[in-house]
């Protein structure tokens, strides 16, 4: 099958004669729109709510309700669809009035067929820019540049080398971390500082997305596709077009999904849930994960095709308790940028808070630092961080089930026979939480809602050396 490019804008044609919607949706279809009509307000209300269109064309006079209450509604429910108003020349003060509502431009009748095309073609392109101009200010306004990774560490300056060589190249990229330490601000740095700066930067938690949902969420969906599945969705793969897709917890990927995925990285096109047309895609793609995928692919977590695609180039970056030097730096540029420190005063850090931050082994990395900081910053009085809390890790304690002879109640020996399977559990996949799940035959939102009721956290159990195991001192 030839690829197909990805589909055109669409466009919904609002007008109660025929002979016009006719004219005009003939007109869009020969350049390549997708197109749909409607006769009437309702009718166009209806189309708007089940599919996404990047204009509406409306008749200013209709009966019922006109032209002006549709692109009143319009902008209100949908405002990133523009709105071109068809007029008489008798109605111009009507077209005027309706630009002052919200339409963009307005076409008067009789009109020719390049007039509509250059007005449709000004009013795509300004949105256009307005979404660029929108993405890029917030790219820039979270800063996710070398700045925003403060450190004096060897391994951390290898690691910012890594991303300046790496960041003009497409080569797949594999970033390997504790949790916490980064990963994603290092994935969007190479992003930011290379070719596809322009393009989108689309992050996806693979661990986060309950498993019977990562299909349609990856690749998108046709309106139909499945029950509920009123309008199509682009999905994260396509939305990368032209820039960087980043899956994190790519570990958490069923063995099925990886398949699927494997053919798209080596083919580059995807297909939507509920339609056969290949979709070409131009991105990066960028992995993450705190796990060691080669025991992972030893232990039939991960296929082993998929590890090769993935691992092309690894970058590794060390926990913050092996660059605990780093810690000052991390402090004063935390200081600096937290508004609401610089709204109370505070610039500096006491020795004894210094000291205690300087001996903690932070199991969170970075990330637990900076929580650290953000509640000390709200519990300061003065222009200086006095004491810092230092949570405890809790471990998990491993419960031997009472044996089933009846002196329990039935409730309570089930939630503590569960606990015990549940610890088993992330005991023998490493907290990794897809794997697990599959083995239990239950999905990835009721694991992490038992292990919620029984105080179990994945990251303890994870290869990090944090969990004590069976039968440590």
């Amino acid at each position: 099958m030839v690829p197909t490019q990805p589909q055109a804008a669409g466009i919904l044609i609002v007008d109660d004669d025929p002979l016009i919607r006719g004219q005009l949706a003939t007109l869009y279809a020969a350049h390549a729109y997708r197109v749909d009509t409607a006769g009437h307000v309702e009718e166009a209300l209806g189309k708007l709510g089940a599919t996404a269109f990047a204009l509406a064309v409306v008749d200013l006079k209709m009966p019922g309700k006109d032209g002006i209450a549709l692109t009143i509604e319009i902008c209100e429910r949908w405002p990133s669809t523009d709105v071109i108003m068809i007029t008489g020349h008798g109605s111009i003060r009507g077209a005027v009035e309706a630009m002052r509502h919200g339409a963009c431009d307005y076409i008067t009748k009789p009109f020719e067929p390049d007039d509509i095309l250059r007005a449709t073609q000004k009013v795509l392109e300004r949105r256009r820019l307005l979404d660029e101009i929108d993405y890029l200010r917030r790219q820039l306004a979270d800063r996710y540049t070398f700045a925003n990774m403060v450190s004096a560490d060897p391994a951390m300056l290898d690691v910012f080398s890594t991303i300046e060589m790496l960041a003009d190249s497409d080569v797949t990229v594999l970033i390997l971390g504790e949790s916490g330490t980064g990963k994603e601000l290092v994935a969007r740095a190479m992003h930011c500082q290379g070719k596809r700066r322009a393009g989108r930067f689309v992050a996806i938690n693979c661990a986060a997305v309950p498993e019977n949902l990562l299909e349609s969420e990856l690749f998108g969906y046709e309106r139909g596709a499945f029950t509920g599945a009123v309008q199509a969705h682009v999905g994260k793969i396509e939305s990368a077009h032209g820039g960087t897709l980043f899956l994190d917890e790519v570990e958490s990927i069923p063995l099925a999904m990886q398949a699927k995925l494997l053919r798209v990285l080596e083919e580059r096109c995807i297909e939507r849930l509920g339609d056969n047309r290949h979709i070409p895609v131009d991105m990066r793609v960028i992995a993450a994960s705190n796990q060691d995928l080669a025991q992972a692919v030893a232990d039939g977590q991960m296929r082993e095709d998929f590890y090769y695609r993935i691992h092309v180039v690894p970058v590794t970056l060390p926990p913050l308790r092996q660059r605990a030097g780093d810690i000052p730096l991390l402090v004063a540029d935390f200081l600096r940028k937290n508004e609401l420190a610089k709204a109370k005063g505070i610039n500096r850090v006491s020795e004894r808070a210094l000291a205690q931050l300087a001996s903690h082994t932070w199991p969170g990395n970075v990330r637990e630092l900076l929580n650290v900081l953000e509640r000390a910053v709200l519990r300061a009085t003065g222009d200086a961080i006095d004491r810092v809390e230092l949570a405890a890790i809790a471990r998990p304690v491993a419960i031997t089930a009472p044996r089933p002879d009846g002196r329990l109640p039935l409730r309570a020996f089930l939630q503590a026979t569960e606990r015990e399977y549940l610890v088993g559990l992330l005991e023998r996949h490493h907290g990794s939480i897809a794997p697990a799940a599959r083995q239990a035959d239950i999905d990835q939102a009721t694991l992490h809602r038992k292990m919620h009721l029984h105080g179990l956290c994945p990251a303890d159990y994870r290869r990090n050396g944090r969990h004590p195991g069976p039968g440590a001192k």
